[in-house]
């Protein structure tokens, strides 16, 4: 595994409710890539849309998925690690929060920004108008641009300069509708 690629996958993990406990049958990484890999604010993400059923979603997606429930944070988590791959549901497990992607994998937006890209792309492919929500005891900033359902995670770590500043994780949500923050920010 390429050395760039540890911090990376453990700044992903952080992403993840503290109470997951990781499944060691899983196979690392995030690096494959579903459908078209084409992600569309508020939208699609590859072959998966906002408004599908879980059991659509479920049918749509390939076999050897994690699901997990975090009651405290009322989330149903489904993930799919070699796609890269995370479907968040309310605890009901009928509405979609966010759908994303993570890791290493070619996924790109609409406007060109892909994973491992650096935040100057998001920028200029989508401008200044932004919700950040940084959590420095995670070492992550989360970019939200709420009127399009778009959402960036981004290393937050100036002492590792390869991946500081750089996207690990974007993700689509109901425009206009902001999911809820899994904690505070601030790290706290």
């Amino acid at each position: 595994m390429p050395r760039f690629l540890i911090p990376l996958l453990l700044v992903v993990a952080l992403t993840l409710p503290v109470s997951a406990e990781p499944d060691k049958d899983l196979p690392r990484g995030g690096s494959g890539v579903l459908g078209d890999g084409l992600i569309i604010p508020g939208k699609r993400v590859g072959p998966i849309r906002l408004g599908m059923s879980t059991a659509e979603i479920l049918q749509s997606m390939p076999p050897g998925y994690k699901r997990e429930v975090f009651h405290e944070q009322k989330i149903v988590l489904y993930e799919w690690r070699t796609q890269g791959f995370w479907v968040s549901l309310d605890e009901d497990g009928k509405t979609v929060r966010i759908i994303s992607v993570f890791g290493t994998g070619p996924y790109h937006t609409d406007k060109g920004v892909q994973l491992l890209h650096p935040e100057s792309k998001i920028i200029a492919a989508y401008g200044p108008e932004f919700r950040r929500y940084e959590y420095p005891q995670d070492e992550i900033i989360i970019i939200r641009y709420v009127s399009i359902g778009l959402q960036f995670g981004l290393v937050n770590q100036p002492s590792n300069a390869v991946l500081h500043g750089r996207i690990f994780q974007i993700g689509i949500f109901v425009p206009g509708k902001e999911p809820p923050l899994a904690k505070a920010p601030g790290g706290k």
